[in-house]
């Protein structure tokens, strides 16, 4: 791959292309060495001798030095000196080094002209703090209301020590890696630290010898750094005056020659992609220089070893707060009494230590004394409207990185909590929207009124693609929940996805159908119906639009088979019935008749008769002929021979995209499934129930993203053969065990989520306990971990601690039904920093 020549290269070139024309020779000498290191191909030399035979050694010289050479990336020029002097052409490169030493020195001036371009634009820019991203209007004096935040030593001898702003950067020491991380929660201060540095440097002597030690210093954010060749490109993007004739290789001769301090902000919000970011960091581009980056926790875990020192902002203490809401009061020329005494509030004092918090915070205190309301919020607390906020400022990285620690239900609460306060939403608020809407959202029967509403400004703004909503009417709806149904049907931007129905008897069933058109090619097109709280007899009339394609039946009885009639011939790609009691020969006709749709796609049978009944055998073969089933999840007892040729067809073909399987798990079923597993290429997720996967060895040849193994009995022998399908750190061994890790460990390298719920009558060993562990530390990729009646004792919380630690992408990690009391307090307190780390989402129960 072909990449650019530094400037300066590029222009020496250029000066002497006259002289190199003249007196340069493409000699078989040249060519071999340029080759040998590189700088060019044998394509490249087989056009320069064609271009030498066809014209003149002239033209390819030029063809050379204007076509190719500079082109071949920045090593080349130093590669291209070299192979002159080593070709009996030393006069040439001396000369090209000679007029490269010229140009240096000719740039007398050129470091005074940048420290000025720099200090007046740090001067020009950074004399502000505006505290409130979202209201540039509100600014504050950086020099007289900054409160000089405390910063922890969090790493070597000082550890655990306080130091002030200035005095991070006292100890760094000469011919040292010099990296420097600061970490802190969102809106601690961090991005005011590093504003406040690079303008106390800007600033003729008013502040200690650290900062003024620099000659120079280079304040970026992170993005700055992204889509840009080099630094000196970034610098002069973004600190640079656009006519400034400072050119990019005097730039990058003062970086590379006088002593600088590069502040790099906000690492977390623009990391990915950012190659130039990694290199400094690591040291691979100016790595003699002091380099000050800032994050939110846990961002930099796996390049700690780069920074010399690191330091965490603390939050505001008390006395901290106490300047804090002076200087605000003073800044507003009012008493500050009041702010004082808001410090001391219970209610809120969890939100003082915040500097953006507190900020917020005086300002609604305002509202106390003034005659005119600076704000005024409807949320249910201050922290929603904190969290909606900011959420609607991320940009697409920062929000995907921030939702691994949010459900994406709760994700689109707070957000239609924003927009439901909304009077009207103006058009750069909604293409903000748009750009940050969730990938869906679920509407429940406790949805509250600003919800709803939101969900219809939704609608009607311009989503590409429309965003699906599922709806929940719940038990006995409304006028005004049917009314807002039939709403969100007419808004051309929301994609109705499914609706979930509880009807208290048939009649309302009927109707609903009816009234919101289920079926219908401008309406839901999904339903599910839960016949639980059903009571009365059947009525007639109830029938479907002709473009159903999803039903979902729960607690169903023979009496409700007029709902199968009505969805005969329909498009179903979906057909689930579940929890089903009662079966006559009339549902038994009709479910034959429903499964043999080849619409469908996703089959879910759920059937909830005796433990004799064959009800397997009754619907296999329907479910086998489907050639275009990819989800398949079924209750199977007692199976037969046929049923299991019928099962060993649907599995073979493989287009199963998920599998769940409920059953007895007799030897020859299990052989069914451990057989086909080799087959089973396409098969992302399996959900085994009463299992014993010693029988299945064959599971190391599925390549799975989601992996739930529930209520079987979990014994030593099984945590054994599960963890040498999990582990990922193996030593070489003949052994064939050992064979079978290695083997699991490339099958099982797209792991995201795993269930394990354990037997709760049946204890394991500790040992195979901290295998367990171990083998799921090495699943990377995994973001949900869940387990049921998991046994931690202290003594395994030093293994749980490792395997947590180990998964950077885990996002939600619940443990349920711990199964005694072996985990006391302290074998807790060890556990508690791991389970709380910021972007964990966990429940221990």
């Amino acid at each position: 791959m072909e990449s650019k020549m530094e400037d300066r290269h590029k222009e020496c070139l250029l000066k002497n292309r006259s002289f190199l024309c003249s007196e340069m020779s493409l000699s078989a000498v040249l060519l071999a060495k340029l080759t040998e290191s590189g700088v060019i191909t044998d394509e490249h030399v087989q056009k320069l001798q064609n271009i030498e035979r066809n014209d003149t050694t002239k033209a390819a010289v030029f063809e050379f030095l204007s076509e190719v050479l500079p082109k071949r990336g920045p090593e080349a020029f130093d590669l291209f000196l070299k192979a002159l002097c080593e070709s009996e052409q030393r006069h040439v490169a001396e000369r090209l080094k000679k007029c490269l030493s010229d140009d240096c020195s000719g740039d007398a001036g050129t470091f005074e002209r940048l420290q000025h371009e720099l200090r007046t634009h740090y001067d020009d820019k950074l004399q502000f703090v505006y505290p409130i991203p979202w209201l540039l209007t509100e600014r504050f004096s950086l020099k007289e209301t900054f409160v000089q935040r405390r910063l922890r030593v969090t790493s070597g001898a000082r550890k655990g020590n306080e130091v002030k702003m200035d005095e991070i950067l006292a100890s760094v020491g000469e011919g040292r890696n010099k990296r420097i991380l600061v970490e802190g929660d969102p809106a601690q201060g961090k991005s005011t630290l590093c504003q406040a540095l690079a303008y106390a440097w800007s600033q003729p002597g008013e502040v200690t010898q650290n900062i003024k030690s620099y000659d120079l210093v280079i304040l970026l954010h992170a993005g700055d750094l992204k889509g840009q060749s080099s630094v000196t490109e970034a610098i002069k993007t973004h600190l640079l005056p656009i006519d400034c004739d400072i050119t990019s290789r005097q730039l990058q001769e003062l970086l590379l020659t006088k002593n600088v301090l590069l502040i790099i902000d906000a690492f977390d919000e623009a990391s990915s992609e950012n190659e130039i970011l990694n290199q400094l960091i690591e040291g691979k581009l100016l790595k003699h220089k002091t380099m000050l980056v800032t994050s939110r926790p846990n961002f930099l875990e796996n390049k700690l070893r780069h920074f010399e020192s690191t330091f965490a902002v603390e939050g505001y203490d008390e006395e901290e707060q106490m300047e804090h809401v002076k200087r605000y009061a003073e800044h507003k020329n009012i008493d500050p009494e009041p702010f004082i005494s808001m410090l001391i509030e219970s209610s809120i004092l969890d939100l003082c230590n915040n500097p953006l918090n507190l900020t917020l915070l005086c300002k609604l205190a305002m509202s106390r004394f003034q005659a005119e309301m600076t704000f005024q919020f409807t949320h249910k607390t201050f922290l929603q409207f904190l969290t909606a906020k900011r959420i609607a400022q991320m940009d697409r990285e920062e929000r995907l990185a921030r939702m691994q620690n949010l459900l994406c239900a709760n994700y689109s609460i707070k957000l239609m909590r924003l927009i439901g306060e909304l009077n009207d939403v103006p058009p750069e608020l909604s293409h903000a929207i748009v750009k940050r809407c969730p990938p869906y959202i679920n509407i429940y029967p406790y949805c509250s009124d600003s919800c709803r509403r939101a969900i219809l400004k939704l609608g009607n703004l311009r989503l590409q693609p429309p965003i699906p909503v599922n709806v929940n009417l719940g038990l006995s709806p409304n006028e005004e929940e049917i009314s807002f149904v039939k709403r969100l049907i007419e808004c051309k931007n929301i994609e109705r996805s499914a609706i979930w129905i509880k009807p208290r008897d048939h009649t309302e069933l009927r109707n609903m159908v009816s009234e919101l058109r289920i079926g219908q090619a401008d309406s839901v097109q999904q339903v599910s119906i839960n016949f639980i709280f059903l009571e009365g007899n059947p009525c007639e009339g109830l029938s479907f639009g002709n473009n159903l394609n999803g039903l979902e039946l729960k607690w169903f009885k023979q009496s409700h088979s007029y709902l199968l009639e009505a969805a005969l011939d329909k498009p179903l790609t979906s057909l689930h019935l579940i929890d089903y009691f009662e079966l006559d020969d009339k549902c038994i006709s009709l479910m034959h008749r429903l499964l043999r749709n080849q619409h469908l796609q996703s089959v879910k049978l759920m059937l909830r008769l005796p433990w004799e009944h064959p009800c397997g055998r009754l619907f296999l073969a329907d479910v086998a002929q489907l050639e275009n089933l990819q989800i398949l999840e079924i209750q199977l007892n007692n199976s037969t021979k046929k049923e299991r040729r019928s099962l060993e067809t649907i599995l073979k073909r493989n287009k199963l995209i998920k599998l769940t399987i409920y059953s007895d798990y007799s030897r020859s079923l299990n052989s069914v499934l451990n057989d086909s597993f080799h087959s089973m290429s396409s098969l992302c997720e399996l959900h085994l129930r009463c299992a014993n996967i010693i029988d299945l060895p064959n599971l190391r040849h599925l390549d799975l993203v989601n992996f739930t193994l529930q209520y079987s009995k979990l014994n030593d022998n099984w945590i054994a053969h599960l963890s040498d399908v999990l582990l990922s750190r193996l030593s070489e061994s003949n052994d064939n065990r050992i064979a079978l890790l290695s083997d699991a460990l490339r099958s099982w390298r797209n792991l995201e989520e795993l269930n394990i719920y354990f037997d709760k009558d049946v204890s394991v060993a500790e040992c195979l306990l901290r295998k367990l562990f171990e083998a799921i530390a090495g699943c990377h990729r995994l973001q949900i971990l869940r387990f049921e009646y998991l046994e931690i004792g202290d003594s395994v919380v030093p293994s749980v601690c490792r395997m947590l630690e180990s998964l950077k992408q885990l996002r939600q990690f619940t443990s349920r039904y711990q199964r005694d009391e072996s985990l006391t307090e302290e074998g807790f307190k060890q556990l508690e920093p791991i389970i709380k780390r910021n972007g964990l989402n966990t429940f221990v129960d």
